[in-house]
């Protein structure tokens, strides 16, 4: 299974280091792109004809609007089928498989981040107070409405995406 992660600067080193550390964990041969997400998917779909992608989109994330298990990727963007198979998943239903099967996450998740976008749009989930001055885990969060708490929202918009689009493509945390 190719395992594709765009690696952008303003990504947590966080990140970076939980998507190299799991890709070597597995045994997956991770391929790294640093570009931004649509040149570097046209570049990779050009270089490696993909039919079809598997992402980690839920419903009520801001590029979920309209997508089915099965979705077609969006007019102006790279031509490949989007598998969802999470699509109708909670949060709560996330974290319950996680913590279930002991699945690796991202250490920032123990942090009290919910919704992890750029160093420049994300914070700690302000719900996660634990009175001590630091913050409970993500896993801890009773109203799975509230993950986002912690992202900032773009002025005129309802919601921001992690790449700044309001596309339905999927996200960078979408990758691995």
């Amino acid at each position: 299974m190719r395992t594709i992660y765009f690696e952008n600067p303003n990504t947590f080193p966080e990140i970076d280091r939980f998507m190299y550390e799991t890709a070597s964990t597995y045994g997956l041969p991770l391929e790294t792109i640093r570009a931004d997400y649509k040149s570097g998917l046209e570049a990779l779909l050009k270089e490696k004809p993909t039919k079809a992608i598997f992402l980690g989109t839920r419903n009520g994330d801001p590029n979920a609007v309209g997508q089915q298990e099965f979705s077609p990727s969006s007019p102006c963007w790279p031509s490949f089928m989007r598998v969802n198979p999470i699509l109708g998943w909670s949060y709560s239903d996330v974290w319950s498989f996680l913590l279930t099967f002991k699945v690796l996450y991202c250490i920032l998740y123990d942090q009290g981040y919910t919704s992890i976008g750029s160093i420049h749009n994300t914070v700690p989930n302000k719900l996660l107070r634990d009175g001590s001055g630091g913050y409970r885990p993500a896993y801890t969060l009773s109203d799975g409405n509230l993950e986002r708490a912690g992202r900032a929202k773009k002025a005129g918009r309802k919601d921001s995406s992690v790449n700044g689009s309001n596309s339905n493509e999927p996200r960078q945390r979408s990758k691995l």
